[in-house]
C-alpha cells in the first residue's frame, strides 16, 4: 500500500507538472510562426506588389498583392498557425487561374510583419487588411472574400462578422481553440485553456454571408467533425465539401476537388451579385 501510494503520488505530480507547462507555453504552442521566406516569388514564376497594412496599435502588417486584371473581387488569404505566407504561394496560383486577385499576408510576428502573435493581434491584423483594400486599393467590402485556413479560419470567421464582406471560406478549420485542446489532451481541464479563436461563434453571427467549408476526412489534427460543426451552425447559403488527404497536404491531394470547389462558389457570388445590381 504505501509503495501504491508513492506511485500515485508520482503520477499526480507528474500530471501537475504537464498541466502546467501546457498553462504557461500555450502561445509557444498555439504560434508557432517563421520570419525566413523559404521560397521566393520569383521561384514560383510569379509578381507581387509588398504592401503594408498599419493595425489599430500601430504594427506594420506585410504582405503580397497579386492583382488580376479585369477582376473585381480580391481574396484575403489568412494561413494557418505556423510558417508564413511563403509557403502558400501555390494557393495563390490557383486563385489567379480561376481569375481573382488576391492578398495573402503574415500575422504580426509572421514573415515581415512587426510585433509578436496573440489572439486580439491577429484580429487587429485582418481588420487592417480589409481596410487598407478598402482605403488603398479602392475595394468595396462587398467585393472581398476572406479565406481562412485552419488558425486562419477564426481570424477569416472574425473578420467576416464584422465586415460585410464577399463569401467567407474555411479550410480545416477548427470549431474553437478549447475544443482542440479536449481533442489533443484530453486529460487536460478546459478551462484552463486561454486561447478561444472560436469560429463557430463568428460564424454562427452571419446571416446572409455566403459560405465554403473545405475539410477532410483524413485530417489528423483538425477532425473531421469541426468541419461538420461548422457547416452546421452556418446559415444560407452554404455548402461543405468533404476532401481526402492530411490536415498539411490537402491541397495536393485534393487539388482538383478544391479548385473546382472555388469556381463554383465564385460563380454563385457573381450570379448572386448580378442579381442584386453589384
Amino acid at each position: 500500500m504505501n509503495m501504491l501510494f508513492k506511485i500515485l503520488i508520482a503520477l499526480a505530480g507528474m500530471y501537475l507538472f504537464l498541466i502546467v507547462i501546457l498553462f504557461l507555453f500555450q502561445g509557444q504552442m498555439l504560434f508557432l510562426p517563421e520570419r525566413d521566406f523559404f521560397r521566393t516569388l520569383q521561384s514560383m514564376g510569379l509578381e507581387a506588389e509588398d504592401v503594408w497594412a498599419e493595425t489599430k496599435d500601430g504594427k506594420q502588417i506585410h504582405g503580397w498583392y497579386f492583382n488580376k486584371e479585369n477582376s473585381d473581387k480580391v481574396v484575403v488569404l489568412s494561413h494557418g498557425n505556423a510558417g508564413n505566407i511563403s509557403g502558400r504561394i501555390e494557393i495563390a496560383e490557383m486563385l489567379l487561374d480561376l481569375g481573382v486577385s488576391v492578398l495573402m499576408y503574415d500575422y504580426r510576428g509572421y514573415g515581415k510583419s512587426e510585433g509578436r502573435p496573440s489572439e486580439k493581434g491577429l484580429q487587429k491584423d485582418i481588420e487592417s487588411v480589409i481596410e487598407y483594400l478598402t482605403e488603398s486599393k479602392g475595394y468595396r467590402e462587398n467585393q472581398i472574400i476572406l479565406y481562412g485556413r485552419s488558425l486562419g479560419g477564426a481570424v477569416s470567421a472574425f473578420g467576416a462578422s464584422k465586415y460585410d464582406v464577399a463569401g467567407l471560406v474555411l479550410d480545416s478549420a477548427f470549431k474553437d481553440v478549447k475544443t482542440m485542446a479536449s481533442d489533443i489532451y484530453p486529460i487536460v481541464p478546459t478551462f484552463l485553456v486561454r486561447y478561444h479563436f472560436s469560429t463557430i461563434n463568428y460564424l454562427s453571427s452571419l446571416e446572409s454571408t455566403p459560405v465554403l467549408i473545405l475539410h477532410s476526412r483524413d485530417d489528423e489534427i483538425v477532425g473531421f467533425h469541426h468541419g461538420e460543426e461548422l457547416y452546421d451552425a452556418a446559415q444560407e447559403p452554404k455548402t461543405f465539401v468533404p476532401l481526402r488527404g492530411g490536415h498539411n497536404d490537402l491541397f495536393f491531394t485534393s487539388n482538383n476537388t478544391i479548385k473546382r470547389s472555388w469556381q463554383e462558389f465564385l460563380e454563385q457570388l457573381d450570379n448572386d451579385g448580378n442579381s442584386e445590381g453589384f
